[in-house]
């Protein structure tokens, strides 16, 4: 979690890259899965930068939720 006033400066996106880098390293091949409220359009743009695929959308907790996939082997585009 990032303060607000942290909020729209990379930190997050140059964060999780890096954690996806050393995922893919340490565990070559392995999914990484993503849940987050399709009303969050902040997170949804970060999964789209990332790399994630989207899998389903459901209702959970009285709103739309998104679920994604991130694999290694998986080019982004």
């Amino acid at each position: 979690m990032f303060q607000p006033e942290a909020w729209g400066r990379g930190y997050a996106a140059e964060a999780c890259a890096a954690a996806l880098d050393w995922f893919a390293n340490a565990l070559p091949g392995e999914p990484v899965a993503l849940c987050t409220r399709t009303a969050n359009d902040r997170a949804m743009r970060l999964a789209a930068k990332l790399g994630f695929t989207e899998v389903e959308r459901f209702q959970e907790y009285g709103a739309e939720q998104w679920f994604g996939i991130w694999s290694s082997d998986t080019p982004s585009g």
